[in-house]
């Protein structure tokens, strides 16, 4: 009878005890994601779009994925919920525009990075998250993560925050 409470113990205790943190990319794995994308795209983008766009690995990790949208008319081309949506906008947690931000901060050659507001999933603490960005001819594409302190923590957002 001891053993069986026991195994019930430890098999119950995980699911009652406080969930944690889920686990997020780093920034740091978000520039691989896109410096992999850039390649995807420039090799034929159209297959690039269907792979982003199916989540297949290696442009699906946790909670990172790869973005793209049209330069022209910022119109998403490669996005799990806003493909044909107008990237200018989006505007994060605290209503910054900083769908906008990206639209005019992506380069040719260069990853520029654009700090914004957000959610974590599953809750509704505020975050700060970074989309790194970077144009491909007619194309911008991107990867966000949230930003990670020294302890591997993700960044809270200090009250009123805004960008």
């Amino acid at each position: 009878m001891l053993k069986q409470l026991l195994l019930c113990t430890a098999l119950i205790a995980p699911a009652l005890a406080e969930p944690s943190a889920p686990s997020v990319g780093a920034p740091n794995e978000a520039k691989a994601m896109l410096e992999r994308a850039v390649v995807e795209v420039k090799a034929n983008k159209t297959e690039a779009f269907t792979k982003f766009n199916h989540n297949e690995p290696p442009f699906r990790d946790r909670d990172l994925f790869v973005f793209c949208f049209n330069r022209i008319d910022g119109k998403f081309t490669a996005h799990e919920a806003f493909v044909s949506r107008d990237v200018r906008e989006l505007r994060d947690a605290a209503g910054a525009p900083f769908g906008a931000r990206m639209y005019t901060s992506a380069q040719e050659g260069r990853i520029n990075e654009v700090a914004f507001i957000s959610p974590i999933p599953g809750s509704t603490e505020l975050k700060v998250k970074s989309a790194f960005v970077t144009r491909i001819g007619d194309q911008v594409c991107g990867v966000s993560s949230y930003q990670v302190d020294s302890q591997g923590g993700v960044v809270k957002t200090a009250q009123g925050q805004r960008w």
